[in-house]
């Protein structure tokens, strides 16, 4: 039996596996749940039904979200993760051979699911500086179907300001603008309130990053509430299970918890950049740029990426290694001086 190349060729996914000290590697929250609000999730799960499907409409957390950032429910489609929704976007949304347009450097699943798809995937590379020459991404957006991008982008932890997106949206009105602002509570430039008054344009949210529920695989589609109902038509009917709800939908109430943990490491986030700075300025030979994040970590730019990368493995701190740059994401402040002390060591000449 043959089957499709565009099935045989793929490779899965390879994310770290083993044992490390310190996990710096997959942009996570560092802070776990509190006892006390575990407990509660326990209380809530005798509760749960087990042998009956879960709610399709995912309502409570549905609910719980669109309180939480102050918009309406009617807009908001839960899904298995931000994954499961971009492959829905880009299967359900456009048409075999349909003209998708994507960054570089960005997420890399973008384009993975584009291909799967079978969409015309046409790339804009970014400046030297890593920041997207808005002009070019127009051009190429006012030829194409839909343009998707992660805003604060991963990996390079840069952002593109609100006014900027604004200006994408209204200059290409026929181009869908899939805005991923998986980072954005890291950052104040969202366009989430502005999904009703532009029916072009898309924003995805996740609970894998600030709310710090990456275990629960819950994500979440904005959009104005006609194509709100269509991609709830085209999910399969029990995507979100019913743990996964009752988690997320239980946090999300816990305002003040979030909001304090989101500020920490943002704190946190602003110390690890300052440090790898000040480590730049040491040994501007093997380092050369730490951008200035707006999200949970900090992109390193270096040649050397590779081999840092796995000195860093063998002393059991893991990061993520792209072709030219190392993605470090925020931790505790016992991580980060484990970080820091082995990457110095590293970058000291032997």
């Amino acid at each position: 039996m043959k089957l499709p190349e565009k099935v045989t060729k793929l490779k899965a996914y390879d994310p770290i596996t083993g044992s490390y000290a310190v996990r710096l590697d997959a942009n996570e929250s560092y802070f776990d749940l509190p006892a006390v609000l575990k407990s509660k999730l326990a209380d809530r799960l005798e509760q749960i039904d087990l042998n009956r499907y879960p709610d399709s409409a995912a309502t409570e957390v549905v609910n719980a979200f669109a309180a939480f950032y102050g918009i309406s429910p009617d807009c908001v489609t839960a899904g298995n993760g931000s994954d499961e929704i971009i492959t829905l976007l880009l299967t359900c949304f456009l048409e075999k051979g349909a003209r998708l347009v994507t960054v570089s450097p960005d997420f890399s699943m973008y384009a993975f699911y584009a291909k799967l798809a079978e969409l015309e995937v046409v790339t804009v590379e970014k400046e030297e500086n890593l920041q997207i020459d808005m002009n070019k991404l127009i051009a190429a957006c006012q030829k194409a179907d839909a343009v998707v991008f992660s805003n604060p982008c991963n990996p390079t932890s840069l952002g593109i300001p609100r006014a900027e997106i604004i200006r994408l949206i209204e200059s290409a009105p026929d181009c869908l603008i899939i805005a991923d602002e998986a980072y954005m509570d890291f950052w104040d430039e969202s366009v989430l309130d502005l999904v009703t008054k532009y029916d072009n344009l898309i924003v995805l949210r996740t609970c894998s990053k600030a709310i710090g529920l990456a275990a629960a695989r819950m994500g979440f589609a904005v959009m104005d509430p006609y194509k709100t109902g269509l991609l709830r038509a085209a999910k399969s009917p029990y995507n979100c299970d019913a743990v996964s709800q009752m988690i997320c939908s239980t946090v999300l109430r816990e305002t003040s918890l979030l909001n304090n943990c989101r500020d920490e490491i943002i704190v946190q986030t602003q110390r690890l950049y300052t440090a790898l700075t000040d480590l730049a300025r040491q040994y501007p030979e093997l380092i050369d740029t730490v951008y200035a994040p707006r999200t949970n970590f900090v992109f390193v730019k270096t040649a050397y990426a590779k081999e840092i990368y796995e000195a860093m493995l063998k002393a059991g701190i893991a990061v993520r290694c792209f072709p030219h740059g190392l993605r470090i994401c925020a931790g505790t402040r016992r991580e980060h001086t484990l970080l820091l002390s082995e990457l110095e060591n590293i970058l000291q000449p032997k």
